[in-house]
């Protein structure tokens, strides 16, 4: 009894330390978060990006009173415009259109004929999280109602070709917002289309196939066929680029708001806060006309050369040009595509946190804490054919992979033959998918191929451990903890102010710390989850020649 009360006390006071050494952490973390905030203030950081985005037109007029208008960019809950420059030797400014759809853009007149130069640029705020103003949803009136229905040259909705289209998708036997989904899968699978030239909608569905533009193009045509208003919007992505084209993507009215599809990357309800709306009416971002008509391409002919950059980060110091030590604390001078990859970075250890929190307060197993963060991630950034593709070879090699394998076979041979079988099967369901036209990316289905293959091997050892039942459960909670962190994956505004302020990570190391201490299992799983409950079972030794050698029995004297 003594030296079981002996023991005890070393284990209450090894948790004690390790609880002091944690609250010394988390103390730490909040220090040094004030600190470090108030060193950025201190330098006067500007926490924004500054983008500078110039428009350089070369207007050739072989008519007077020809017409250039040059759309702004739109402000939004993440970008503001703080600045304009214009120049444009020769022409007359224009008031502003009384047409409610093309008055937001800059208006310049040719009274004669020659070659003008228009060059503007707009410097641009942006934000990774909403900070500017609140999205406003606005209610669509009978004029732009019309008007994001109507037909045009380009879309050509009495074609044949839409009606049979939208019948197929199953226009009339699901609802308006399900017709949506499909008609973007069913053009966000269309293959590439590199040339320029502009073909109208009905070309675009026969050939199935399209550029960036014309698959937007494509999925307005059948919106408006299927009565729903929708607009081509034509934008630019905020990133370095000295010879910048415009994107473009589809706005889609239905239940009171604009809702954004782009179904050339794929991308639906939400786009990345650098894409940057400048035209939503289908006119592009430079067009010209004459006075009182349209112009054709024999009236005037014009280039525009885009250039993109990214304003350095401001530092109130007397030589900004000049690198000091502190800027390595200022994480906001780094491109925005590296801000981009290391924001997702810092969301992973709070996925590792709530994996840790739910198996040790729960007292359930899965495999690994790390496994279902990895996993999660592949699949917030993977199509959902992806997705299903690396659940179908993971549960198939589980399956029937175990056969495969004899028991006796070490560690190293088996893991390199799961490793060889999971690239092989990958590589395949890549195929069969782009066989039937269901676009895949290439990085996102090699991103979990390693943490596949452990998983597999772990599974395998748990089944010589302990058997097939509690083998599945533990395959079962590491799914249910790659569907729980996948939320946390989503919030890339958290990932942003983490990536700012990294040393909240000391608090994330605290926790996860604190709860090592926790008594495993304490709480124990609702009665309805008793399926996924572990069965009270010794472990299954491992069966080997030397093992089964018998001792033999003494003879009786």
């Amino acid at each position: 009894m003594v030296g079981m009360d002996g023991n005890n006390a070393t284990v209450n006071d090894n948790q004690r330390n390790t609880r002091r050494f944690a609250l010394v952490l988390f103390v730490s973390g909040i220090l040094l978060f004030a600190i470090h905030s108030m060193f950025l203030r201190t330098q006067e950081v500007n926490i924004h990006e500054n983008w500078l985005v110039t428009l350089e037109t070369t207007y050739i007029v072989k008519q007077s009173d020809s017409i250039i208008s040059l759309q702004p960019p739109y402000e939004s809950e993440y970008v503001r415009l703080t600045g304009r420059n214009v120049s444009h030797t020769g022409l007359r400014v224009m008031p502003s259109s009384r047409n409610i759809f093309t008055k937001r853009a800059l208006r310049f007149r040719a009274i004669q004929q020659g070659t003008y130069l228009v060059d503007v640029e707009f410097t641009l705020q942006l934000s990774q999280a909403p900070q500017f103003h609140k999205r406003i949803s606005s209610e669509l009136d009978t004029t732009r109602r019309q008007y994001y229905l109507a037909d045009n040259e380009r879309l050509q909705l009495d074609h044949p070709v839409f009606e049979d289209k939208l019948i197929e998708l199953g226009q009339n036997d699901i609802q308006r917002e399900a017709l949506l989904q499909e008609i973007f899968q069913y053009i966000h699978r269309f293959s590439g289309h590199a040339e320029s030239a502009y073909r109208d909608g009905p070309t675009i569905i026969a050939t199935r196939s399209g550029n960036h533009r014309e698959r937007a193009l494509a999925m307005v045509a059948l919106c408006r066929k299927a009565d729903i208003p929708a607009r081509l919007v034509t934008g630019l992505e905020l990133k370095d680029d000295v010879s910048a084209n415009p994107d473009y993507w589809v706005e889609v009215y239905i239940d009171d708001r604009w809702t954004v599809f782009h179904p050339g990357l794929g991308y639906r309800d939400n786009l990345p806060v650098n894409f940057i709306a400048f035209d939503k009416y289908g006119e592009g971002i430079v067009s010209s006309s004459l006075k009182g008509s349209s112009a054709n391409s024999v009236d005037h002919v014009f280039n525009t050369d885009i250039t993109v950059e990214r304003m350095p980060v401001t530092i109130g110091s007397p030589d900004n040009t000049r690198k000091e030590w502190y800027q390595v604390l200022i994480m906001d001078r780094l491109p925005a595509d590296t801000r981009e990859q290391l924001s997702l970075l810092m969301l992973l250890p709070f996925g590792a946190l709530l994996c840790s929190l739910i198996r040790q307060v729960g007292g359930i197993h899965s495999y690994g804490v790390f496994t279902p963060t990895i996993l999660a991630l592949a699949v917030t950034y993977a199509e959902m054919e992806t997705t299903l593709l690396i659940l179908m070879i993971t549960l198939l090699l589980v399956y029937f992979g175990r056969p495969t394998f004899h028991q006796e076979m070490s560690r190293t041979p088996r893991l390199s033959i799961i490793f060889t079988l999971v690239a092989t099967g990958m590589i395949f369901g890549v195929s069969v998918l782009d066989y039937f036209s269901i676009a895949t990316e290439g990085y996102l289905v090699l991103l979990p191929i390693v943490i596949i293959t452990s998983l597999i091997d772990r599974f395998f050892l748990a089944i010589e451990s302990y058997g097939y039942h509690i083998a599945f459960i533990r395959l079962i909670w590491t799914f249910l903890l790659t569907l729980a962190v996948l939320p946390i994956l989503l919030l890339d505004w958290l990932g942003v102010w983490i990536l700012r302020y990294p040393e909240i990570h000391l608090l994330t190391l605290a926790l996860l710390i604190f709860i090592s201490t926790y008594p495993f299992g304490k709480h124990k799983l609702p009665p309805w989850l008793g399926i996924l409950v572990e069965p009270e079972e010794k472990k299954i030794k491992k069966s080997s020649s030397k093992n089964k050698v018998r001792r033999k029995k003494p003879m009786p004297s």
